[in-house]
């Protein structure tokens, strides 16, 4: 569907607490088959399923990134052992040759602290393609990451929602409009928090 729709790759979301995210974190992945109990168990559902993209032949594996989150609380996830864990899925998937690791490494979702933070520089120490950071970022905070090697690139998601002219906000200088309460993102009663965001310049 995404390929005939014209895109150039997919992303595998597989963090938040959805159901590739809860096959990784031993808080939710209590299986004792072959998807259960160790790293490499917990860990197989994302390699069959990027086995299967590429053998559909959708998209080859350099066209297939994939989103972790090993910090977040939500949909109930936060492991003890998830610092080890997310570095064995980063190696895992050096062998599938894949486009990208998306990884959330702020905190803006919630913090469970059960175990250390997990960062993109974490990530990059263990994955060798490129390693782009999401959550709570700025421009200046972003572009410093970049710059000092602490991830290769980053991406925006809720400040893109009230400015959908972020890249050119962040190229002239100009002031970024405050986001909008959750609730108009996900329930929306007409255009208002939905379809009403202005550019900066019309």
């Amino acid at each position: 569907m995404s390929k005939e729709a014209g895109c150039d790759g997919v992303e595998i979301h597989s963090a938040n607490g959805y159901l590739l995210d809860s096959f990784f974190q031993s808080t939710s992945n209590t299986r004792t088959d072959q998807y259960g109990g160790s790293m490499e168990n917990r860990v197989r559902i994302l390699t069959e399923v990027v086995a299967g993209i590429v053998e559909s032949g959708a998209y080859p594996a350099n066209r297939i990134g994939f989103r972790l989150s090993p910090n977040g609380v939500f949909g109930g996830m936060g492991s003890k052992d998830n610092p080890e864990m997310f570095e064995f899925i980063a190696k895992t998937m050096n062998n599938y040759d894949m486009a990208y690791l998306h990884i959330m490494d702020g905190l803006g979702f919630g913090y469970h602290e059960k175990a250390r933070v997990v960062t993109a520089f974490d990530m990059k120490k263990h994955f060798d393609g490129p390693v782009i950071a999401n959550v709570g970022l700025t421009r200046d905070k972003a572009e410093g990451m970049i710059r000092s090697g602490t991830a290769d690139l980053a991406c925006f998601g809720r400040p893109y929602i009230a400015n959908p002219d972020l890249v050119d906000r962040f190229a002239n200088d100009w002031p970024l409009d405050p986001e909008s309460e959750h609730e108009n993102w996900w329930y929306p009663t007409g255009s208002k928090g939905y379809t009403d965001y202005k550019n900066y310049k019309n």
